[in-house]
């Protein structure tokens, strides 16, 4: 796989790591037990994802992301706030988690339209996974996805 491929991965690995900080949040946060074991689930699928696009890098011989970003934790922060104040929490996590789970789906989508070969195989692995949230996130939000 090309070395060249590294800082994209990163960026992907960073977003998953927003991604994966946010569903922690929410999981402390949400009351209903049978979501609480839902956002469990899809929390240990983005370890998974972040996990494998780390050993990724690193057999690139490059130093993979171990944080996200300031605009993630700046979303982190908004939801928890927004949600704190609605009426029912556990609907406006989800649909923040929706929200969120959307873009970092998307980001892997451009990522893999430009990939080689092998990272196209090896971002269509994590894709599935994402697929999976995306369509439970989806369903609880009552909306519609692709």
């Amino acid at each position: 796989m090309p070395r060249t491929e590294a800082p994209h991965y990163n960026a992907l690995i960073r977003r998953g790591i927003d991604d994966r900080e946010l569903y922690r949040r929410a999981l402390t946060r949400v009351r209903e037990p049978g979501l609480q074991a839902l956002l469990a689930e899809n929390l240990r699928t983005l370890e998974l994802l972040i996990g494998d696009l780390q050993v990724q890098v690193h057999a690139m011989g490059r130093t993979p992301a171990q944080h996200g970003t300031l605009a993630g934790a700046i979303r982190s922060a908004l939801a928890e706030l927004t949600a704190g104040m609605s009426a029912n929490r556990d609907a406006a996590w989800v649909h923040c988690l929706a929200r969120n789970e959307c873009s970092l789906l998307q980001q892997f989508e451009d990522q893999m339209a430009h990939a080689s070969a092998e990272s196209a195989r090896v971002l269509g692995i994590q894709l599935s996974r994402l697929h999976s949230i995306h369509r439970d996130m989806h369903c609880l939000a009552g909306t519609t996805h692709g």
